[in-house]
């Protein structure tokens, strides 16, 4: 499945990452988290600059998780 290893590294880091940065969005690619930003385009952005067309995962940290969709090039996986 597409961005397992990233949902599987948020899970096992979203409760340091709710403490330190509750309503804010992360960005992981793999089993790394590059780093957490104030707004999703801002995540967005540094993944793109990063890794171009690779999948990567940007996602708010939120005690409840929402349905997002996520975008790599022109693949649109919903979860």
């Amino acid at each position: 499945m597409v961005l397992e290893k990233e949902l599987e590294t948020y899970k096992n880091n979203k409760e340091r990452l709710l403490k330190e940065a509750n309503g804010k969005y992360v960005l992981i690619k793999d089993i790394e988290i590059i780093g957490v930003f104030e707004s999703e385009n801002d995540a967005i952005n540094m993944g793109t600059k990063k890794f171009g067309n690779s999948p990567f995962l940007v996602k708010k940290i939120s005690e409840v998780d929402e349905t997002q969709t996520y975008w790599s090039g022109l693949v649109t996986i919903g979860r």
